[in-house]
Parts: C-alpha cells; structure tokens; sequence
C-alpha cells in the first residue's frame, strides 16, 4: 500500500518540522495542502534575526537566535531556548519564563547580566563564550537566595578563583567545561571551604595543569567519570606522574579521559626525536594504563619540530563476570 506526505499523523508533522527554522519550514512546506498549513499555523517555531520577513506569533516561538541588540521578550512566553551572538542583555529585567537554554557568544556581560543568568529558577543549560574574562564576586548574588538550578555549564575565559566562587551557587552541575586563565595562588588558601561537588559527572578544562590545579580537581570533583584536559608547554614527566597519581589517588571513578598535553623537546636531542617519543610511549605501556585501555598518540607541531603535542584517550574497562557458560 503507497502512503503519501499526507497520510501522516499529525504527531509526527510536529517532530519533523521541529528540526527547521522557521523560515525553512514555511518555504519547505506552505501551500501544499490544507491541512499541512494548518499544522503549521500551530506548530512551535525556531526563529533566526536573520530571517525576519515572516510573520509569527511570539507565543509560538519555541527558540530563537538573535545577532542584534535584544528584542522585548516578554511576549516570548513558550520560549525555551534563547542565543544571543554579539548583543547582551542590558535591555532585560528579567528572563522569559520558561528559558531553560541560554547561550551568549562574543559578547559582554555585566555584573547585572550575571546576576540575571545565575539567579534564573527556570535555567538548566548555560553557554558563555564570551571576549573577556568572566568575573564572579560573592556580592553579585543575594547570599541567602536558593542556590541556581543551572545543570550545564561552559565558561570560555575565567580564572580558577573565580570558577572557584561560583561553584558555591551551582550545586546541581552534572557537565562542566571551562578554560581557565590568570590562577591568582595568593588568594587560594583553603580549598575545602566550598562544599564538594557531587553529582558532576563531565568535566571538560582547558588549564595550565600543575599542582594547584591537581588539588582543585582532587579535593571538588572526587567522584568525576568523564574528564577532558587541554593544557600546554608542560613537563613530561611532571604532568604523566601528577596524573598518575591524580588518578590512582584521588580521581578513581574516572571512566573516560581524555588528555591533549603539549611538550617541549629537549633542544640538544633534536636527532633523536623518534627516541624521546619512544620514551614518553613507553610511560603508557605499563600496568595502570593498559588497564585503562589507553590509546596514546603523538603529532610534532608544523612550525617548530621541538614541540610534539600528545593526545590521550582512555575508555577504563568494566570487568564482567564470567559466564557459566564458556568452555
């Protein structure tokens, strides 16, 4: 039996056009029938700043991009996912109420904007690439409001500090991933004065690893299973032994790792690359890595022969239990 466009249930009309902007979906599918168009007038729509030629109606809006200063969203009543690429949300008092997925790309946010993101109730997913440094002080938040609901969290540009004092208001993180820059070690006395984060699973940091970071991973995020580490121009054997010992120590629910570390060659040796990688390549042959089933690889960078960059993964094996029935 043939089945045509028109035989589908309208359930199914509703995913399908839940993958299209809206401007793709009115030159997709408007004007083929009655009845498709009247799915459309009530389907939920993605819109993009860059197509504003059609007409919608904000309480239909589901998620929308915006590359200019911010609309008014108070209309946006259904919106759940907001992006904003090169504006800001100065012109905002509040939040639409049913955001749970912000996303701000080369921008500035204020004191005020932060404030606004980290005490939203409804937000979840939180996205900041931003052009400076995010800044965080115990003052811009109310001390004694409920702590943020926000379960996703990326940070483009902040320092250890910082990250630091805002993991006291995100109790509920599930997936980190922060590059961190400009460690003021005068101002980390204590670690364990901020409670432990528990319930993070995934953390993604690009870092200048040494031993202050070590500590920082060890003493908030004991029980991490998904780790990723991009650092640069650091000591072979100093970072393989620091994470060895971070590992085995402190990190020991880590499943997956993955590691991208750079190396400084020695000078003197520059006939015997082959053998300083064949060096480093054996630390990842013994005991504790094979049983982490890693796969280590090394590239030289184009532009200077002296430093090689290495590039680690780990799947750690879950050891089942034999079966009764194997000969």
């Amino acid at each position: 039996m043939t089945t045509s466009l028109e035989d589908f249930p309208t359930e199914l009309f509703y995913s399908i056009f839940d993958f299209f902007w809206a401007h793709e979906l009115f030159y997709s599918f408007a004007n083929l029938n009655t009845r498709i168009d009247g799915i459309i007038l009530h389907s939920q729509l993605h819109i993009s700043s860059e197509n504003q030629n059609i007409i919608y109606s904000p309480n239909r809006v589901l998620s929308l991009w915006l590359t200019s200063s911010p609309i008014c969203l108070e209309e946006f009543t259904n919106i759940r996912t907001l992006t904003l690429t090169k504006s800001n949300l100065d012109n905002l008092v509040q939040l639409p109420p049913q955001l749970s997925r912000l996303c701000i790309e080369d921008a500035n946010l204020s004191s005020a904007n932060i404030k606004l993101i980290f005490e939203s109730p409804t937000l979840i997913n939180v996205q900041l690439k931003l052009h400076h440094k995010l800044s965080f002080f115990p003052s811009i938040l109310m001390v004694n409001k409920d702590f943020s609901n926000i379960e996703y969290l990326t940070i483009n540009y902040i320092s250890l500090n910082d990250i630091i004092e805002l993991l006291q208001y995100t109790r509920k993180l599930k997936y980190l991933h922060i590059s961190l820059f400009g460690i003021d070690k005068r101002s980390i006395t204590n670690f364990s004065s901020i409670p432990t984060v528990t319930r993070l699973i995934c953390l993604s940091m690009g870092i200048s690893f040494d031993i202050l970071c070590s500590q920082f991973l060890s003493v908030y995020f004991p029980n991490i299973q998904c780790l990723s580490i991009f650092t640069s121009y650091v000591d072979q054997n100093l970072f393989i032994n620091s994470l060895e010992q971070l590992l085995m120590n402190n990190l020991c629910f880590v499943k997956k790792l993955n590691i991208s570390a750079q190396f400084i060659l020695n000078r003197t040796l520059t006939n015997n690359n082959d053998n300083n990688i064949e060096t480093m390549s054996s630390r990842f042959r013994t005991a504790f890595w094979i049983k982490r089933n890693c796969r280590a690889t090394f590239k030289f960078c184009n532009d200077d022969p002296h430093i090689i960059r290495l590039y680690l993964q780990t799947n750690k094996r879950i050891q089942a239990r034999p079966s009764r029935f194997l000969i």
